[in-house]
């Protein structure tokens, strides 16, 4: 294994683990903010960090394409089925987050009080974050 492909696996890791990890602290921190706080003060700051970390998961989501099929050409030279429902997975998750970044979640900021787009914001980010759930699974699937 060369230094290039090292380099290449750190950050694809680093990348799933930043857009993973981001989606399950939105997810958490959601939930605390609607049952346990049920603090509207702190809506505005969640709005600003999902603008933050829309940046920061697309910077990752370009990384993980890059590297990805660089790493897939270069290492394993082929596909299995595994990979193949990963990379449909993949295909999927997208569009699903065009949708949410660029349409339901800024509708959804705009609601008061909050409505149709949040909840429909609220359905696609869980739905995305279960592809990158089993985008993982099926990645740990090709790898072994």
């Amino acid at each position: 294994m060369n230094i290039l492909e090292n380099i290449l696996i750190y950050l694809h890791i680093i990348s799933a683990t930043f857009y993973v990890g981001g989606d399950i602290l939105f997810l958490l921190f959601g939930i605390s903010i609607r049952y346990i706080y049920k603090n509207n003060s702190l809506l505005p700051g969640f709005r600003a960090l999902g603008r933050i970390f829309r940046i920061g998961s697309w910077v990752s989501i370009f990384l993980l394409f890059s590297t990805g099929i660089f790493l897939l050409i270069y290492r394993w030279g082929g596909i299995d089925i595994n990979m193949l429902i990963k990379l449909i997975l993949f295909g999927i998750l997208i569009p699903l987050k065009i949708l949410h970044d660029f349409y339901t979640a800024p509708k959804a900021a705009m609601e008061k009080p909050p409505g149709f787009y949040f909840k429909i914001t609220l359905f696609v980010a869980r739905v995305n974050l279960l592809i990158l759930l089993l985008i993982i699974f099926f990645s740990m699937r090709f790898v072994r």
